[in-house]
């Protein structure tokens, strides 16, 4: 019986083709995670990403929640009454609008549009209120940014 020698790929061929195999799955993964990171730190229509509300201050008082929120962001905010949630209920109370200060717009009373720097308030009535327990208050603005406040009723803040 006779032993045939068969030829195997020299180890420096094989380092080479795991090297090149590497590579190529390397770059598959960065141009894949490259393009999903892109796609979702540009959500929306790229407002998002320069709004920032703040809540400077609260006075949640008797039956009324009043609420002072600032434009931090670079870029301009608009908020309605059918963008406040308060406990996680849309409120459907009349919720009323009022320039604070900066460069904020009312142009009615369910509606308010802040550039940044503007700080706007809003007051509402809320229910159920219950002294001493922690409410949480989302604001969504019409680009879809969301921004939750918790305040404690009875108290100001």
């Amino acid at each position: 019986m006779q032993v045939q020698r068969r030829r195997a790929v020299s180890p420096i061929v094989a380092t080479l083709l795991l090297i090149a195999i590497s590579v190529a799955l390397g770059v598959v993964v960065y141009v894949f995670t490259s393009g999903l990171a892109s796609s979702l730190t540009s959500g929306g229509n790229g407002h998002q990403l320069t709004e920032q509300l703040s809540m400077n201050a609260y006075n949640f008082q008797g039956s009324t929640l009043t609420l002072y929120v600032a434009n931090t962001g670079t870029g301009t905010v608009t908020v309605q009454s059918t963008g406040v949630y308060y406990d996680g209920t849309l409120v459907s109370a009349p919720v009323a609008f009022a320039v604070v200060s900066g460069s904020c717009t009312v142009v009615t009373a369910a509606s308010a549009t802040c550039s940044p720097q503007g700080t706007f308030s809003l007051l509402f009535t809320p229910s159920p209120a219950v002294a001493g327990v922690s409410y949480t208050v989302k604001l969504v603005t019409t680009d879809g940014g969301i921004f939750s406040f918790d305040v404690v009723a009875g108290q100001s803040g």
